[in-house]
């Protein structure tokens, strides 16, 4: 099945020609998106980090952890393929989508930034089936944790030190950051500096 190259194309269509396709690609607004290869051993390792540290703990109560190949419905016209998916809905061996991603994650990449905290972020709070959005950066120690509470309301969560634990009981367990960093030796997080303004050559107030 092929596709003009401007025609709009459906969820639905999208996920019938991509079992054809060894390559990557997102469906974005009705347009098939090649995905980014390549990436770093960092974004890898946290990859596979994560997907062990999930696996025993969502398994328990019937959810399964995947990485990378799990699509994610967003939209009529859009699907996309999160780094890591916690998915808690009935289980199809033949499905390429989660049923009900519970739990995403997006593992930073170069150049993908800005897209995982705009529009990925705004498509994964509108499905009605995730509670937990985890972004992670790599090579520095940074984790954010936005959470569905009451009333549907998100809220947000950072993580900036190895020692801190994640409490996730939606899919039944928590994680320390220093299972998400294992093997790697990330960069702490930024600090702020403190800047001297007064020209008494102390840092103020």
């Amino acid at each position: 099945m092929a596709f003009p190259e401007q025609e709009l194309v459906s969820a639905e269509q999208f996920l019938r020609w991509i079992r054809a396709e060894e390559d990557r690609f997102e469906l974005v607004d009705g347009r098939i998106v090649r995905m980014m290869t390549g990436a770093k051993q960092s974004h890898n390792v946290v990859t596979a980090n994560i997907v062990a540290a999930l696996l025993p703990q969502a398994r328990p109560g019937g959810c399964r952890t995947t990485a990378n190949d799990t699509a994610v419905r967003t939209g009529p016209g859009s699907v996309r393929y999160p780094d890591v998916v916690v998915d808690c809905g009935p289980s199809d061996p033949d499905a390429l989508e989660a049923s009900s991603p519970t739990l995403v994650v997006e593992v930073a990449s170069p150049g993908t930034s800005a897209i995982d905290a705009t529009d990925k972020l705004d498509e994964y709070q509108g499905h009605g089936d995730v509670r937990l959005i985890l972004f992670v950066d790599p090579d520095r120690v940074s984790v954010k944790l936005y959470r569905r509470g009451e009333g549907g309301r998100w809220e947000i969560e950072k993580y900036d030190d190895l020692a801190q634990g994640i409490a996730l009981p939606e899919i039944g367990g928590s994680r320390a950051l220093g299972d998400i960093y294992a093997a790697l030796d990330p960069a702490p997080p930024p600090r702020l500096r403190l800047v001297d303004v007064s020209g008494t050559g102390r840092a103020g107030p």
